[in-house]
């Protein structure tokens, strides 16, 4: 479903956010299928496009920073997941209250990542 949307929003003029999420919600069902490196592309796609419409510390990005790190939790590329979650974490430290879900969450993540370290 999420191709067949990607593919009408690539041949027709869409809001480039909208491709954006389309990126990033295949992202997240190939990392779900634990298709770790496709999910990664599609992740890196959605966040260029993000960055470059929104400012680089919007928290939209924030949560595609939290997914890649899930993905190099995964894979147990535990560097590479450090440096998002910390992106993600700085981001909504930055951006959202103190007790939004989503900084509690990244926090949540960046525990575990600690602990495996």
């Amino acid at each position: 479903f999420h191709k067949k949307a990607l593919n009408i929003q690539e041949n027709v003029q869409c809001n480039p956010l909208q491709v954006a999420t389309t990126y990033i919600n295949l992202g997240e069902t190939y990392r779900e299928m634990k298709n770790y490196s496709t999910a990664l592309t599609y992740f890196e796609k959605g966040l260029e496009i993000r960055e470059k419409k929104l400012s680089k510390n919007h928290p939209d990005s924030a949560v595609v920073y939290h997914n890649m790190a899930k993905v190099y939790l995964a894979t147990r590329k535990y560097s590479m997941a450090i440096k998002n979650i910390q992106q993600a974490v700085e981001i909504a430290q930055e951006k959202l209250p103190s007790t939004h879900p989503h900084l509690l969450e990244y926090r949540e993540t960046f525990e575990k990542l600690r602990k495996k370290m």
